[in-house]
């Protein structure tokens, strides 16, 4: 087991895919090739023909290498690799506690709450000082709830991300979308928020908008239909709340509606024609004259005469919807913030337990101070007994045909050849 210092712009992936390369090309690794391929070549002759086959075209065999907790690409620092053996030992890094160093910038958040993601809200900033940030820390100190990021940083979708494509779905689990937006229920698709525990969350630096600091947002702008998501994943929560949100028309248009009524009536049609096929045997009665004829087009007539009426039901439905929002008190008067400069940006050091999302917590203190903020750099620097500047290799002695790695890691290692 060996620790690497994890450079930006790779995921933890790719990290092992380029360990494997190095140590393949190594006189270090040469005697633990050999007995893996020994090994493999015993499995071949003592399984089956189409493990043999599947061995044969198989390219040289590769160190065995894992990694003990994933870092999204942008982050840097501790990632834990284990060799051979030590692969089956990586789960009990798992579950230890987590030093992180993370900067934040305000006014904005993405879907992916990081750098790496598509802008999704923009909200003032220019009443956040130091001391603001400060008096909502004690929200996310200790034992909390946290809701897992709508998706993840390197572009992979979590569990939260699935509903990302239900929810730019005209229909959810039978009810149209808009119908939820317009009756301020949650959409039934249930997020669980998940226990984390953070022990140490403090400031290490503060940088107001005019202090020259050179920090950017996110350059990707999210569609509408992503705002919508990301608004509904934060208003409508998924998991209980009873907000609700109004969607533009160009998230969902009255034509797309109409398009799904008639479709819903097209739909009718079909499975009546079906059963007539079904009781009578002969899809020829519906071409022909008759009492099925009739039958068949009074059917006909009374789904597209329904659907006339629903799609009404639903127009006054939408009229009454806007003649309340025109009725009702209108809102306090927001105060006016001064946005001159940029915006500002704060750095924190926090301990964490293991499943905590970095992410989750930057995009959650910026609501508490009614803004939004977005992770622009994240560094891990200590996992378990693991700390950078202590016990960590360093990426550079991995790259461009070094051999600096080899003293390092055979240390490491020797405890467990």
């Amino acid at each position: 087991m060996y620790t690497v210092n994890k450079p930006q712009g790779r995921t933890s992936a790719q990290v092992i895919q380029h360990l494997q390369r190095v140590f393949r090309a190594s006189p270090v690794f040469e005697e633990h090739l050999s007995i893996q391929k020994m090994h493999t070549d015993r499995l071949d002759r003592t399984q089956s023909d189409t493990r043999r086959h599947r061995k044969r075209g198989k390219k040289d065999a590769d160190v065995k290498l894992g990694h003990g907790g994933t870092l999204d690409p942008m982050a840097t620092g501790v990632l834990i690799v284990g060799v051979g053996r030590g692969t089956k030992s990586l789960s009990q890094f798992l579950g230890c506690t987590k030093e992180y160093e993370a900067v934040a910038i305000f006014g904005a958040s993405t879907n992916t709450y990081d750098r790496e993601g598509k802008i999704t809200m923009r909200k003032p900033y220019g009443h956040i000082t130091r001391e603001a940030v400060e008096g909502v820390l004690d929200q996310f100190r200790g034992d909390i709830k946290q809701r897992p990021p709508i998706s993840g940083g390197d572009g992979r979708f979590n569990a939260a991300a699935d509903i990302s494509w239900r929810f730019s779905a005209l229909n959810l689990n039978g009810k149209r979308l808009y119908e939820y937006a317009r009756e301020g229920i949650p959409i039934p698709v249930e997020i669980k928020k998940r226990d984390c525990n953070i022990s140490e969350l403090v400031i290490t630096d503060f940088e107001a908008g005019d202090s020259g600091h050179s920090w950017e947002y996110p350059v990707a702008e999210a569609s509408e239909v992503e705002r919508a998501t990301a608004e509904a994943f934060e208003t409508l929560g998924f998991d209980g709340g009873s907000s609700s949100i109004s969607l533009d028309k160009s998230t969902v248009t009255e034509e797309e509606i109409a398009a799904a009524l008639k479709r819903e009536a097209e739909t009718k049609e079909r499975h009546h024609k079906k059963k007539i096929r079904r009781k009578y045997g002969s899809d020829s009665l519906l071409k022909e004259g008759g009492a099925v004829r009739r039958f068949a087009d009074d059917q006909q007539q009374k789904a597209e005469e329904d659907a006339k009426a629903e799609a009404a039901e639903h127009e006054q439905e939408g009229e009454s919807a806007e003649k309340e929002v025109e009725e009702a008190a209108p809102p306090p008067p927001q105060p006016v913030y001064h946005e001159g400069g940029k915006p500002p940006v704060v750095h924190l050091k926090m301990t964490v337990s293991s499943g905590t999302y970095v992410r989750s917590i930057v995009n959650d203190i910026g609501a508490a101070l009614g803004s939004a903020a977005t992770l622009v750099a994240l560094k891990r620097s200590r996992q378990g007994d693991y700390r950078l500047g202590d016990n960590v290799i360093e990426w550079d002695k991995f790259e461009n045909g070094s051999t600096a790695w080899e003293e390092p890691v055979v240390k490491a290692l020797s405890s467990e050849w």
